[in-house]
């Protein structure tokens, strides 16, 4: 059983720093991309016209792909996600997101090539606890699953995997129904740091934050990698949320190429009506590494 922990307080009025980093760096570094994931997923039970499939929403493509057998379908993929060694320049760039002044990183990667950039003997046995491995709280069957409460430390940085981790592999979000299950957890959760945060505002104390959904709310939030696809139901209405009642709380700030082209057009719009600031610049297919250079530097410049 994972020994529970405090993670450090939040000071009176502290808009702490929070860094949502996706798969985009990996990519650069033919890391393991969505259409990789399927590939591995699919029972090739049914011929299906891949490229409809894919105008599916993402949570619904692995139905399919699958044959609706996600559950089967997360073991596979996870025996691919486990910790591994990285390209020097792919170590470069991560640990130079992960060593700003974050005070929490969220990811949804299911894989450790955070904690591998951190730590070269970063490493996990599937199914087994891990000196790396923290917990805030035990909650109930459905947050114990999902990680609600459970980060990694890793060179005094803490890692949240969001939407699960390959060693853990029930706790993997990939199909519909575990996003919808995720997303009635978040929404357990957010009236308890409504609660409490206007408590320490109230008597002028810290707060104690226990999850990821707190920092998502209560900070200045910088997604990098993650391209904000609108199937990403539990981000989007978490975003929802902050603009309806932590408008006081910090801002979001979304650093995505190409933002500019007819394509992104709704996606940037529905960004904008959420009140995130947008940063973008044109890139092609071989320019992505320097771009996530220069977002680096924008960063740097606003924490």
């Amino acid at each position: 059983m994972v020994e529970t922990t405090k993670l450090k307080p939040l000071k009176y009025g502290k808009i702490p720093n929070v860094l949502l980093i996706g798969n985009g760096i990996n990519i650069c570094f033919d890391g393991s991309s969505w259409n990789k994931i399927l590939a591995s997923i699919s029972t090739g039970e049914f011929d299906y016209d891949q490229e409809a499939i894919k105008q599916l929403p993402y949570a619904l493509q692995t139905i399919v792909i699958s044959s609706d057998s996600v559950s089967e379908g997360m073991f596979d993929v996870a025996e691919g996600l486990m910790p591994h060694e990285l390209c020097p320049e792919q170590e470069k760039l991560l640990t130079g997101f992960l060593k700003q002044s974050f005070d929490a990183v969220l990811t949804p990667n299911y894989s450790y090539e955070l904690e591998s950039a951190l730590d070269k003997k970063f490493n996990l046995v599937m199914g087994r606890s891990s000196k790396y491995r923290f917990s805030t709280y035990y909650g109930n069957k459905c947050q114990e699953q999902f990680g609600i409460y459970k980060y990694f430390n890793v060179d005094n940085v803490n890692i949240w995997h969001i939407h699960g981790e390959a060693a853990r592999p029930n706790s993997m979000v990939m199909g519909h129904y575990y996003y919808g299950k995720l997303l009635n957890e978040i929404q357990r959760r957010v009236p308890e740091v409504i609660r409490d945060y206007k408590s320490s505002m109230k008597q002028k104390k810290t707060y104690q934050p226990k999850s990821w959904i707190d920092y998502f709310l209560l900070g200045n939030v910088h997604i990098v990698g993650f391209g904000l696809d609108p199937s990403e139901m539990d981000i989007w209405w978490l975003i929802n949320c902050k603009k309806r009642h932590f408008r006081e709380c910090g801002k979001i700030f979304f650093y995505e190429p190409n933002l500019e082209k007819p394509d992104k057009y709704a996606l940037k719009s529905l960004a904008e009506v959420f009140g995130i600031t947008c940063y973008s610049c044109k890139v092609n297919k071989c320019g992505y590494k320097h771009f996530y250079y220069e977002v680096l530097d924008v960063i740097r410049q606003r924490i």
